[in-house]
Formats: C-alpha cells, structure tokens, sequence
C-alpha cells in the first residue's frame, strides 16, 4: 500500500470515528463560534488591518447577543483574544463540548483587488480555482504549526490529495449547514450591502472535522481598500454580528419551532463602500452582452469558472479548442463548441471531460441562455 493509499485511508477513519457519535439533535443549546486566525497567523492583511483582528472582533459581538438573549444556549469561543489556536483544536473544542452549531469567522483576500462582497462556505469539493485558493488561504495556518504530522497525519493544503480527501466527504450535517448558511449569507448582504457572493462549497479543515452543522463565512475583502476602509468600522462589525446573531435567531426558530424575534440594526455612521457593488455590477453590464450569436437553439460544453479574466488562450486551456468566454454571476465562464445538435454536443463533453470532469453542457435560443431542458424540449418539437 503506497503513502497516498495510506493516506486516504486514515482520512476515510477518521471521518468515520468523528461521524460515530453524530448527534441527531432539535435543539441548540452549544454553539461554538471561531475567529479565525490569531497570535503569529494573522490571515489576510490588508493596508490598515489584519483578518484576525476583525474577525475576533465580529466574533465577541456576536457570542455577546447570543448570551445576553438566549439563557439556553451556551457560547464557546475558540479564542477570545489574540492567541494561536491550532486549526485540528478549534475542531476539538466543538467535538469535545458535543457542541450543536460551529461558526467560523473570516475575512476574505484575492490577487483581484477589485473583488468584494461576502460569501459563506459549507464543507464540499472545491469546484472551482477562487474556491479552491480560498481554502489554501484558510487552512494555511496548519503549515505554521508544529507536530503536523501527529495531528493532521501528514495532510498538505497545497497538495493534490488535499482535493482528493475532500471529494469523498459526505456528512449527516450538510442540509443544516447549508440551511444556516443561507440564513447568515441572506442577513449579511441585506444588511451590509455588501455584492452577494452566494453559498458555496469548498475544502476547509476545521469544517470537515467537526460533527455538527457547521459554516465559514467571508466577510468581505481586506485585499480591497474601499472594502477594508468599510471592515475596519466598530459601527460594520456591529452590523455583521447582530446579522449573524440574525441569522442564528432564524436556523434555530427552524430547528425548534420557536418564534423568537429577530433584533434591528443600529443607527449612526457607516456607509457601505460605493464602488463594492459597482465593481461587480459595472463587469456585468460590460460583459453581459448576448452571449450567442447563433440563431434558434445551439449546445455549448460549459468546461471552466474563474473569478478573474482569463485569456481565451491561457495554457490552462491549451487542450480545448474553440475556447469562448461569458460574465454571469460575478464569475468568468468558458465554453467550447457551438453545436445545432445535442448529440455532438454530448460527444465533445465527453472528450472535454478527460482533462475537465466537471464540465457540463449549456444551451441558448437565439442567442439567450435558457436552462438544459427547455432546449431539449424545443429541439424536440
């Protein structure tokens, strides 16, 4: 049996010991709440901040609302000041406390210093090249820290077999997790503002070693100087904090049945960046425009995404032909081929797939995107 054979085997045990005392809970009486980073690992810096900063700040705020209005639920931080805390223990602490929720808080960074907005994380796969650097930023810290070898049994978050480790993780919590990351991704970018940058999935350490509903949530880009100028204010992080507070109020009135109110936001200075939104929305009217030419219904092979432009030329792509590019979403999307028939289409996909598994077929009529069945449906007729 070779190391990576190894490897994906303690993976495979562990998963399965931390998912043996799976609690199957309809109440929320522990919540464990993370600010990332900390001590020597400060995460992103901006030019006036350090994500560790804000994030423990956010985090303080939020563990207080949740303590001083609900008397039964207990709050544990994994920091409550500027201390190193090992990744593989901040996943202790919520395993060791059985506790019913974890929250991680971060803030996020990007090479594009124009990206902004906010995003929240469940455990999965990274599908796509922003979400799989994200995750190496986040789970990073574990190449700062010492015995890694004891304590993440030689796992590298720069490694292929990090992808592969997490490609086979499924989890009793992830519909909970995935509920309660919408509730805090939907209080946030109402009330900050701030561009939506959806719920995702992508592979974060501390997420898929805790056996209980759990989230990571980006509050924004210090790799954004209007962003971080907007991050830095005590008046945002106390916005953040009452929208996850928010957030939490919603996911446990689901999971209980209750109906406790949520509370309203305060009032005073703090004015969201002007260029955050404008940034994304100025891309989509630029790039926006019809993304097919062709009359009547065409089939394309969808192969790539990327947040940033890309040459349609890029080495990355150097094995597909006919490469084509479109905006949506806040994302830069690829494609290959222009096909009247769908069976051709599907013979491309195929062959795309051998350097591109996750790559899918996409459809248009007369030049405008349409959903994969409704194109079936008129070629048919």
């Amino acid at each position: 049996m070779n190391i990576k054979e190894i490897f994906l085997l303690c993976i495979c045990f562990t998963f399965f010991i931390s998912g043996s005392y799976a609690q199957q809970k309809d109440k929320i009486s522990k919540v464990v709440i993370d600010a990332g980073h900390g001590g020597a690992m400060p995460g992103t810096v901006g030019k006036k901040s350090k994500e560790k900063d804000i994030n423990l700040a956010v985090a303080l705020k939020f563990g207080k609302l949740i303590s001083d209005n609900f008397k039964d639920v207990t709050v544990i931080y994994t920091r409550k000041t500027d201390v190193n805390v090992e990744v593989y223990k901040r996943a202790q602490i919520a395993n060791n406390q059985h506790a019913d929720l974890f929250i991680s808080i971060h803030c996020n960074g990007a090479e594009n210093k124009n990206a902004s907005g906010v995003e929240t994380f469940v455990m999965g796969l990274n599908k796509t090249e922003e979400n799989r650097a994200i995750a190496k930023k986040e789970n990073a810290d574990i190449l700062l820290e010492k015995n890694t070898e004891d304590h993440y049994g030689g796992f590298d978050p720069n490694s292929p077999e990090a992808d592969i480790a997490f490609s086979i993780y499924t989890s009793t919590y992830l519909k909970n997790s995935a509920i309660f990351a919408q509730k805090v991704q939907n209080n946030l970018v109402q009330n900050t503002k701030l561009p939506d940058r959806n719920v995702q999935q992508a592979g974060f350490w501390v997420l898929y070693k805790v056996a209980m509903p759990s989230i990571l949530v980006e509050l924004g880009f210090l790799s954004n100087a209007k962003e971080e100028e907007y991050l830095i204010q005590a008046h945002t992080q106390e916005i953040m904090a009452i929208s996850l507070y928010n957030a939490f109020v919603e996911y446990k009135n689901y999971i209980e049945g209750t109906n406790k109110p949520k509370i309203s936001l305060p009032t005073g200075k703090g004015e969201t960046p002007s260029t955050a939104s404008t940034v994304v929305k100025l891309s989509e009217e630029l790039f926006s425009t019809p993304q097919s030419n062709d009359e009547g219904v065409v089939f394309k092979v969808q192969f790539y995404t990327s947040s940033t432009k890309m040459s349609v030329n890029h080495r990355k792509f150097s094995s597909v032909s006919e490469v084509d590019a479109y905006y949506e979403n806040n994302l830069w999307k690829y494609t290959t081929g222009v096909e009247k028939e769908y069976e051709k289409a599907t013979q491309r996909l195929s062959e795309i797939k051998k350097n591109f598994p996750d790559a899918f077929i996409i459809a248009y009529h007369n030049g405008e995107k349409i959903p994969l069945s409704k194109a079936l449906k008129l070629v048919k007729n």
